[in-house]
């Protein structure tokens, strides 16, 4: 239904949840837990215009605008990032 990322130094590199399973928490789930997992106080990311939305209501400000180039189309895109209290969880279901 979904997935997503975060290195080791707090860079969330990929958050994706298939369209059919969109607005059910799956992707707040998901950043949940790699939010907890990494132990950083800072975590950033780079957000599409879609996207940006969903990681401002999480708490990400927005550092920049900027455009990016993929496979020869403009896109816009926006660093951002989220002060978190820097403690690392462990999950056991």
């Amino acid at each position: 239904m979904g997935f997503g990322d975060i290195n080791q130094s707090g860079y969330l590199d990929r958050l994706y949840v298939h369209k059919y399973h969109q607005r059910e928490g799956i992707a707040s789930a998901i950043c949940d837990k790699l939010e907890q997992q990494t132990g950083k106080q800072t975590i950033t990311t780079h957000a599409s215009i879609t996207a940006r939305p969903f990681f401002e209501h999480r708490g990400y400000r927005v550092i920049r605008q900027q455009k990016v180039v993929r496979c020869g189309i403009e896109l816009t895109n926006y660093v951002m990032e989220k002060q978190t209290d820097g403690y690392s969880y462990t999950f056991v279901f």
